[in-house]
């Protein structure tokens, strides 16, 4: 059974390395065809995942956020590599595709994501599990906790949602359009269902990438390291919404 501090972590999600033209216009509307976006394939299996976690923990590795969780883990000296992201990444998948979202890729694995349908969406974590997490992680227990706020003040506790967490481009690729592959059908798939998209950037690009496709910053949440020193400078996170109020 996955701790509560796997089901919070396999809530969050960074993405890195990841750049896009604009291709939609001020409504969010597509200006391409996705005739033309390259093959995509979507899994739940052992391999997807694998590659899901082994994309990710690459194109992520230097990461503030990522830095910040791990080291709150393994102490601040430790240096942060591709093997102990993996580690992180592929608990979160797991936990993820436990509860019915699937890996998708494009390009054979130029750019790969995790979608989770609103049938995936989990309760709202309750104060005795953000005390349990506390105890061993409080800097990730103070940003599931805003994160969740986030949500819940945006969405409501009753909107169901698609979620999109673990998004990358490999960063030894350069496919053009497998990033909008992986992203552009979900939306529009969304919208379709007329159900709200939600996700957590990690950073300006990545957040940049996002607002192309039609997500809006809804907060912006901030995180320190665990052993703060004077001067620290904190590390941001933007929740982004998409097609909310429900077109």
């Amino acid at each position: 059974m996955d701790s509560t501090s796997e089901k919070m972590e396999a809530s969050a999600t960074t993405v890195n390395n990841m750049s896009v033209t604009s291709l939609v216009d001020l409504k969010g509307r597509s200006l391409v065809s996705t005739q033309s976006l390259p093959r995509t394939t979507a899994s739940q299996s052992p391999e997807y995942r694998h590659q899901l976690a082994e994309i990710t923990s690459r194109a992520t590795l230097s990461d503030p956020l990522n830095i910040v969780f791990q080291q709150e883990k393994t102490g601040r000296a430790t240096a942060v590599t591709p093997g102990l992201l993996y580690m992180a990444a592929k608990r979160r998948i797991e936990t993820k595709v436990a509860a019915g979202a699937s890996v998708v890729e494009a390009a054979n694995f130029a750019a790969v994501a995790c979608w989770e349908p609103p049938s995936s969406n989990l309760p709202p974590f309750t104060e005795a599990q953000f005390a349990e997490m506390a105890r061993e992680r409080p800097v990730f227990a103070q940003f599931a906790r805003d994160i969740q706020g986030a949500k819940l003040a945006c969405l409501g506790p009753d909107q169901p949602y698609w979620t999109l967490s673990l998004m990358a481009r490999d960063p030894e690729r350069k496919d053009k359009g497998a990033v909008r592959a992986v992203i552009e059908p979900y939306v529009n798939r969304a919208k379709e269902e007329r159900v709200p998209l939600w996700l957590v950037a990690g950073n300006p690009r990545a957040r940049d990438v996002y607002a192309y496709f039609g997500f809006r910053v809804v907060k912006v949440i901030w995180s320190y390291p665990r052993d703060r020193h004077e001067g620290d400078e904190g590390v941001s996170t933007w929740c982004m919404v998409c097609n909310w109020p429900v077109e």
